[in-house]
């Protein structure tokens, strides 16, 4: 297939200054003043002809940042984006000028997309109306509701017929039925074979017009797939964000990415006096599998403020741990392994991804289920657990009985459910259920 967006590696940095004189001071002396702020950090993703791609991601993200670069709009820090043909972008007031009525700003949209004064006359009669704005057209963008510019917006977007279009929230404002409208255009573009991103907070939208989602969560990709692979696992993690208070939220956050790399840095770095600079040798991003240490000598590298902490694998083994994050430090791929499923509370410390195997894992449901035990196989601590984390070392006193199920995951290929056996929390692997004669 053609490619017709390839991002590789784009990062974008801000500086956020307290007040004016820290600004002014920025540009006209040596000294740096500022506070970096890292709205993307190596994020890339490819594109086929005809891909539709949601993006998603809490608020704060990066999903507009990055729509804006691949639109053109914004100047990547780091990095590279590459478009095969004509990229429109789509976004409440995007490129509209206030002080301008509205056909105004199709003439000067159009003229900044390279058609001439002919071609504009011949295209804006389509415009109008699928705007619907009527005499409103020839009124100020200013007096314009957020849906009103949402509307023309969309309508010079679309007319344009652009080989990449990139709606972002344009949709979440304004009426139900022009919506539906611009969703049904949508579809006739992806009929057409044509690349869309759809930036939204609306889950419902994507699971029926995109076909790959890119989950961004503090600027960088957390998963990149087919739509029924990522969604379940971005519901998911929304379930227990909306349930974090701000003190958890904040702890989250604190938790990731650029302490990560500094603190990384330090741990793996022996010669202090030349220290190895992150954004180039150590790219860290969240992730969910779960994984155990496999037999042979094997370290697990930790941190505290001061010191570098190196210690044998060995009392660690014959156990399963989450995996929350990984790092490609200096072209070596390593795991940050917790016993809880958190990157926060738990924490153990990093391995190296070659001395562990390892699976990801996908919350599949929370749905009440009752099974059969058939009476072979182990009962777990936590799904596709060792040794230490058996509950019930066989399930043959068990046979026949009746197992309640309120969480089912899947590791790997293979399906786990969640319940209690004789009072205590146990995992058992499908293969040792049964269901319930009906």
């Amino acid at each position: 297939m053609e490619k017709s967006i390839i991002a590789s590696n784009i990062t974008k940095k801000y500086k956020l200054f307290n007040g004016t004189k820290e600004r002014l001071f920025d540009l006209i002396t040596p000294k740096s003043y500022g506070k970096d702020f890292f709205a993307l950090t190596n994020v890339s993703f490819e594109a086929e002809k005809g891909d539709v791609i949601g993006f998603i991601g809490i608020n704060g993200s990066g999903k507009s940042t990055l729509s804006n670069i691949v639109a053109g709009i914004v100047p990547e820090t780091n990095g590279s984006v590459e478009t095969n043909g004509q990229v429109s972008l789509i976004a409440v007031a995007s490129g509209l000028k206030g002080e301008l009525t509205g056909r105004d700003n199709i003439e000067l949209k159009c003229l900044m997309l390279g058609f001439n004064k002919s071609e504009i006359q011949e295209l804006e009669p389509a415009i109008i109306e699928f705007s619907e704005l009527g005499d409103f057209i020839d009124q100020p963008v200013k007096s314009y509701s957020s849906g009103m510019k949402s509307r023309l917006g969309f309508a010079i977007s679309v007319n344009i017929n652009p080989d990449i279009l990139i709606i972002d929230e344009a949709l979440s404002v304004g009426d139900k039925a022009f919506a539906e409208k611009s969703l049904n255009k949508m579809n006739e573009f992806k009929q057409q074979g044509k690349t869309m991103i759809f930036v939204s907070h609306s889950i419902g939208q994507m699971k029926k017009f995109c076909e790959k989602i890119l989950w961004l969560e503090f600027g960088m990709v957390k998963e990149y797939g087919a739509v029924d692979e990522v969604m379940p696992k971005y519901e998911a993690f929304l379930q227990r964000w909306q349930k974090m208070s701000k003190k958890e939220r904040d702890a989250y956050r604190k938790s990731s990415l650029e302490n990560d790399k500094e603190a990384l840095n330090k741990l793996m770095n022996d010669d202090n006096d030349k220290p190895i600079e992150a954004s180039e040798n150590c790219v860290i991003q969240p992730i969910s599998r779960i994984g155990h240490i496999k037999g042979g000598q094997s370290f697990i590298y930790s941190y505290g403020e001061d010191k570098l902490e190196k210690e044998s694998s060995e009392d660690y083994k014959d156990s399963v741990y989450y995996i929350k994050k990984e790092a490609i430090y200096n072209g070596e791929l390593f795991y940050l392994i917790s016993n809880r499923p958190s990157a926060i509370h738990g924490v153990i410390g990093w391995m190296k991804a070659s001395e562990m195997s390892s699976h990801p894992y996908v919350e599949i449901d929370s749905d009440t289920k009752t099974f059969y035990i058939k009476g072979s196989g182990t009962g777990f601590s936590r799904a596709w657990g060792g040794k230490k984390n058996h509950v019930f070392t066989e399930l043959e006193s068990f046979e026949n009985s009746e197992f309640e199920v309120n969480k089912t995951q899947m590791i790997g290929k293979n399906l786990w459910y969640y319940g209690k056996l004789d009072g205590k929390k146990t995992w058992i692997h499908d293969s040792d259920l049964k269901e319930l004669e009906r």
